[in-house]
Order: C-alpha cells, then sequence, then structure tokens
C-alpha cells in the first residue's frame, strides 16, 4: 500500500502538458508567413520546422516526466533519456511530415510503458502512514472560476493518527500556485484518522478535507503541483509530512501553459488562418453564369482566438496586353471583400460571395487569390494569403451546313452521296467528332471527323445505302456525336431528305422484246403495247418530276430558315460583347 497513488495523475499531468505538434499544412494552401516575408516557404524548410517542434516536443515530455518523478535512479533517467534520443534518430530520418507525429507518438508510448514499471514504488508522501487516494478526481479549474480540490487522506498504518492540521503551500507566483489567495490562513483540522488492519477498514477511515479557492484570471493552462504540509500525533509524539496532489487549469485564450514554452520563445505563437476548401453553386461553373462561392476557413491556432478578419478576394487578369486586362471574376455586389467578426481557438467559419465568370473565358481553371487581414487577442496584426483554382468550363456549340444529296432520289440497292460541313462554334474544343445515320430506308454512311478546335470545321462526305422503300416524309437523321476534354459524350440529330423508291420492274410480257428469239408481233398488238409503254414511260417521269420538285422546295426552305438563325446568333452574339 505504500506505492505511488497517483500515477493516473502524473500520467495525465505529462500528457497535458505537452505541446500539440504543429497542425500539417493543408495540400494546395500556401499561407503567408510573416517571419518569410510573405515568401512561400520550400518543402525542404517546412520539413525542417516541423522536424525541429516535433523533437522540442519529445524533450519537453521527457523533462516533464523528470520534473514529475525526481526520485527516479539514474538508472531509469538514463533508460529514459535512450529512449528519447532514439525518437529524435526517428524524426531526423523521416521523409514525410505526416510520419514525425507517428514516431512522436511511438516514443511517448515507450516512455509512459517505461515509467509504468517504476513509478510503482515511488512514494507520494513523505510519510509512511499518511497518503493521498488514488480514488479522488482531478480538479478542473477555470480562469476566473471557483473550484474545490478534495484531498483524501488515509492512515496506511494500524496505529491511531490525532491532531490532523492539513496547510497548502501558497505562493504569489502564478507559476507556482494557481488560485487567488483571499485569506490568511488555509488550515484544517481533522480530529483523528483511526489505524487499519485491512483494505477495507483504511478505505473506510479515511478522511476528506474540502478546499474552495478561486482560480486565478490569469492562471496558465495546464497542471499545477499542489503541496500540503501535514502536522500530526502518533503515540503523542508530534510528526510532520507532504502530501501532493494535481489540479487541472485552464487559462484564458493567450496566457500561456504550465511548461513555460511560450516565455521562453520570447512571444506567443503566430495563430494562423487556411483555407480549408471551397464549393460552388452550381457545381459546374461555366463562362457568363454568375455562381456562390463558399470559401472555408480554419484558426488554427490551439491557444489563440482570432478577430476582425478581412477578407479579400482578386481574381486572376486575362487579356492580350496591358489595354485589355480584366478580371476573370466579377462580384454582383460590387466588393471583393468579406468581414468575419471572430474565429475562436481551433473554430472555422465561412465565407460566401457571389460572383459572375466572364462570358468570354476559355475553358480551364482560373486562379482566385484570397488575402486575409486578422488580429489576435492582444490585437497584434496578422496577414495572410493563399489562392483556389475555379475551373470555368464553355458551352459546347457547333452548326452543320446543309447537307447536298446527290442524288436526292434513289432505287433500293442504288447510293446517295450526301456532303455537309460541320462548324464549331463555341470557344471549347470538340473531341473524336462522328457522324452516323438513321433510317428504315437506308444503311451505312458512317463517318469519322477527329478533333475540331474553337472555330474549326469538319467535312463529312459519304455514301448512303437504299435498302428500303421510304414510307414517310423521306426524312433521314444524321446523328452527330462529340466528347469534350473530361470524355462526357454529347449526341445531336439533324433531319437530312433522301428519297428510296421501289426497285423497277419489267413487265414479264415484254421479255425477249428486243432480243433475237423475240417473236414478230402482230400489227393491233403491237401498237398497243407501244402505247402501254409509252404511258408507263411517263408516269415514272411524273413521278421523279414531282418528287425533285419537293426536295428541291424543301432543300430551299431549309437553307433559308438556316440563314435566318445564323443572322440571328449573330445579333446574339453582338448583343453579348
Amino acid at each position: 500500500m505504500r506505492k505511488h497513488v497517483i500515477k493516473v495523475v502524473l500520467f495525465a499531468a505529462a500528457l497535458a502538458m505537452m505541446p500539440a505538434l504543429p497542425a500539417m499544412r493543408v495540400q494546395a494552401v500556401s499561407e503567408n508567413d510573416a517571419d518569410k516575408d510573405k515568401d512561400e516557404k520550400t518543402e525542404e524548410e517546412i520539413m525542417k520546422e516541423e522536424s525541429a517542434a516535433a523533437k522540442h516536443q519529445l524533450y519537453r515530455y521527457y523533462d516533464n516526466l523528470m520534473l514529475l518523478n525526481d526520485d527516479l535512479s539514474e538508472e531509469d533517467k538514463k533508460k529514459l533519456k535512450e529512449i528519447m534520443e532514439n525518437g529524435k534518430k526517428l524524426i531526423n530520418d523521416a521523409y514525410r511530415v505526416s510520419d514525425l507525429s507517428t514516431y512522436v507518438s511511438e516514443t511517448k508510448g515507450l516512455m509512459d510503458a517505461y515509467i509504468n514499471k517504476v513509478i510503482e514504488e515511488i512514494p507520494t508522501s513523505t510519510s509512511e502512514f499518511l497518503v493521498i487516494g488514488d480514488n479522488a478526481p482531478v480538479s478542473q479549474a477555470k480562469y476566473g472560476e471557483q473550484v474545490t480540490v478534495i484531498v483524501p487522506i488515509y492512515n496506511m498504518g494500524s496505529e491511531w493518527i490525532d491532531d490532523v492540521t492539513v496547510t497548502p503551500t501558497m505562493s504569489g507566483s502564478v507559476k507556482e500556485w494557481p488560485f487567488e489567495i483571499e485569506k490568511t490562513g488555509y488550515s484544517e483540522r481533522i480530529t483523528e484518522i483511526p489505524g487499519s488492519t485491512n483494505k477495507e477498514e483504511t478505505w473506510l477511515n479515511h478522511r476528506e478535507i474540502h478546499y474552495t479557492f478561486t482560480t486565478r484570471e490569469d492562471v496558465l493552462s495546464g497542471y499545477y503541483k499542489l503541496e500540503f504540509n501535514v502536522l500530526y500525533s502518533r503515540n503523542n509524539k508530534s510528526e510532520t509530512a507532504k502530501l501532493y496532489t494535481f489540479v487541472k487549469t485552464e487559462g484564458a485564450p493567450g496566457s500561456g501553459s504550465t511548461d513555460g514554452e511560450e516565455e521562453e520563445s520570447g512571444k506567443s505563437s503566430t495563430p494562423r488562418i487556411v483555407v480549408t476548401g471551397f464549393e460552388t453553386n452550381p457545381q459546374e461553373v461555366y463562362a457568363g453564369d454568375t455562381f456562390l462561392l463558399t470559401i472555408h476557413v480554419k484558426n488554427t491556432s490551439k491557444r489563440t482566438a482570432v478577430s476582425n478578419i478581412q477578407i479579400d478576394l482578386e481574381a486572376a487578369k486575362e487579356g492580350k496586353d496591358e489595354d485589355t486586362l480584366y478580371a476573370a471574376f466579377l462580384p454582383t455586389s460590387g466588393s471583393n471583400s468579406a468581414y468575419i467578426d471572430t474565429i475562436p481557438v481551433g473554430g472555422t467559419a465561412d465565407m460566401n460571395i457571389e460572383m459572375t465568370a466572364k462570358a468570354d473565358l476559355v475553358q480551364k481553371p482560373y486562379a482566385l487569390n484570397v488575402k486575409m487581414q486578422y488580429e489576435d487577442e492582444k490585437y497584434n496584426p496578422y496577414t495572410a494569403e493563399t489562392s483556389v483554382s475555379i475551373p470555368v468550363k464553355q458551352e459546347a456549340k457547333f452548326d452543320m451546313s446543309t447537307p447536298e444529296v446527290m442524288p436526292a432520289s434513289i432505287y433500293v440497292g442504288g447510293q446517295s452521296n450526301v456532303m455537309f460541313s460541320i462548324y464549331n462554334t463555341g470557344k471549347t474544343t470538340l473531341y473524336n467528332v462522328q457522324v452516323k445515320f438513321k433510317g428504315d430506308s437506308i444503311s451505312g454512311g458512317e463517318a469519322f471527323v477527329g478533333k475540331l478546335e474553337a472555330g474549326g470545321t469538319g467535312n463529312v462526305d459519304t455514301m448512303l445505302d437504299g435498302v428500303a422503300p421510304t414510307m414517310d416524309d423521306g426524312k433521314i437523321k444524321a446523328i452527330i456525336s462529340y466528347e469534350d476534354d473530361a470524355g462526357n459524350v454529347t449526341e445531336q440529330e439533324k433531319e437530312i431528305e433522301l428519297f428510296v423508291m421501289e426497285e423497277a420492274l419489267m413487265d414479264p410480257g415484254m421479255e425477249g422484246m428486243y432480243g433475237e428469239d423475240m417473236e414478230p408481233l402482230e400489227e393491233e398488238g403491237g401498237s398497243k403495247g407501244l402505247v402501254i409503254g409509252i404511258v408507263a414511260a411517263v408516269v415514272v417521269v411524273v413521278i421523279v418530276v414531282i418528287v425533285i420538285l419537293k426536295v428541291r422546295k424543301k432543300r430551299k426552305q431549309a437553307k433559308e430558315l438556316a440563314e435566318d438563325l445564323f443572322d440571328l446568333n449573330d445579333e446574339t452574339g453582338d448583343k453579348k460583347e
């Protein structure tokens, strides 16, 4: 029972007194470093800084273990130092920033495991009879608020202890005593603590003292080790002892910590605001569209809140020369700035601004610079700068010339030549442009055009086969498909006219009419056959003439409609510009 009974408290103290490893950089987010004159740090410099912070954290952890366990043997101290040095070597050999926190955690775990083996024999009291019990929770004290500290005292001997007086060791230094000194005496008296012969009796016979303190406004964050002087009587003889416990404190933002790291550096750590991501609504931004931009920012500091935050957005400049430069994005409200009142320690905030993408932007990502100005709780000014990249898309558009179909009327089994041009009228490239034809009366005609740059032209020259007579108005479909730069396929249909007629069959009665075996016809019969042949020929000619006139009429109407649409597009483009 004379073992160390506050092991859990010691471990909690060691853990809490360690400063956290600096937050890892967010990929694709660059920050303005005030100490680097706003120049971006290289990967090597970042790795060097993070490695130094990780090694410093290990040293702090080792140093606090030494302070909390100052009665360790020289051999134990040497072993703990060896574990720490091995951890530092791992950090020196690390290739990635993400590995550093792993090495720190593993090394701390090894030191904790070693301490766990030897800590059982470390006394918590200078008396072999009196100890503080390990069943009392560690008190939580927040700056400016009251807290109750419970001191459970156990008599580990069989002899009674009388006239017990317990007095805390106080100090006016905030580094040594976390509470206000509001009266001259804080001694508490216990009449007696009976002796015990077993654990159950020891627990039943223990006594508790409750202290109510007011936490200092300038208290440091971390763990304080509280010392209590005990005066008691045993066998009518006065004896003294010292008892120890811990209290966990929460200081005001920017107040510092009990490990003294801020005091050694000579200044508070620099609070950082970083952009953690952004969103656009709608998700895909097209040139000429208005969209809502939401930027997510975070205060990465674990000690300092930031306030009076101004965020300015600056879009990339576009144009061919200095006289024609313009911003790719323009805020609809006319202001490209936003204001955030405050972001607490580790907190996040969102900035929303409605913007319009210029109509003539080419399809590509555009950078948007994010400049931030803010203050810490002591009104020290800071700046940071980063950028986000917003992809802008252009709507794919094309047009086609009036198809030339020659001949416009064919028999089943015949072929017709179809020719037309495809114009890329948009501002983005069309990939894998190809044409297929669909109709019950035709087959074949597939054509591959390939890549069409913005403003480019592709030509289609193909042959269609007549496979069945036309049973409708003679319209077939030309299906034009293309891919955008993301591989998405788009199809559009255009109609053209092509008539397929039933194949002309010769009258069996006229077989051999001009052959060698043809028998002479009687004069009347010959005249009758001639008349029938002439009539049939006239009927065929009339049908062909009607079809051709109908096709030419529709082609003329389609041409006039295409010219009207082209003129309308020109007028619309002029208005946009």
